[in-house]
């Protein structure tokens, strides 16, 4: 072979190698790129089965709210009466908001002053027997300066029901204003 066949046949050879070589970084380039765009939207994936889960319970949770036959809480003021002797609570409402259609999810605060405070886990037990259920938020206690085991209960509990039903609560009548 020819001294200048060879060289232009080496040359040839190592553009070629080079040629690789470029096309190679870009791959490993591209790769890592689509890489990160690949964990991104597995993440993503991840965040959107999670919320069907979410949503998925919501579901069920309502499907059996639907299932009650009394779709309104139960009047705390009457719990109260029947489970706390010698004592009357104040019933305030603190907070009423949309859960979803048709439902809402209200608030009550409900304060007993110089309660035997040894009668307050079975008003909450007889609440939260309820269906739909009372759930208790927040609970605090003081104890009374008058006598031992009395003392002063503010209850913190919510509860879903219906919307468009009359309630009455603590003596007064509440419609929740939604057309129809």
């Amino acid at each position: 072979m020819k001294p200048k066949a060879l060289f232009i046949l080496q040359a040839c050879a190592l553009a070629v190698f080079l040629a690789g070589v470029l096309a190679s970084i870009a791959t490993i380039r591209q790769n890592l790129d689509l890489r990160g765009k690949i964990r991104n939207k597995m993440e993503t994936l991840a965040q959107l089965v999670a919320m069907k889960q979410t949503r998925d319970r919501h579901q069920a949770a309502l499907r059996v709210f639907e299932g009650l036959s009394n779709t309104s809480p139960v009047s705390l003021a009457s719990l109260g009466h029947a489970t706390v002797t010698n004592a009357l609570p104040e019933i305030r409402e603190r907070e009423s908001r949309n859960l979803t259609v048709g439902w809402t999810l209200r608030q009550m605060e409900v304060v007993f002053s110089e309660v035997n405070l040894s009668q307050i886990p079975g008003f909450l037990q007889a609440v939260e027997m309820q269906r739909p259920p009372w759930r208790l938020v927040e609970c605090t206690l003081a104890s009374s300066r008058q006598a031992d085991g009395l003392g002063r209960a503010v209850l913190i509990l919510e509860a879903a029901g219906k919307t468009g039903r009359q309630t009455t609560e603590g003596g007064r009548r509440t419609t929740d204003n939604k057309t129809h």
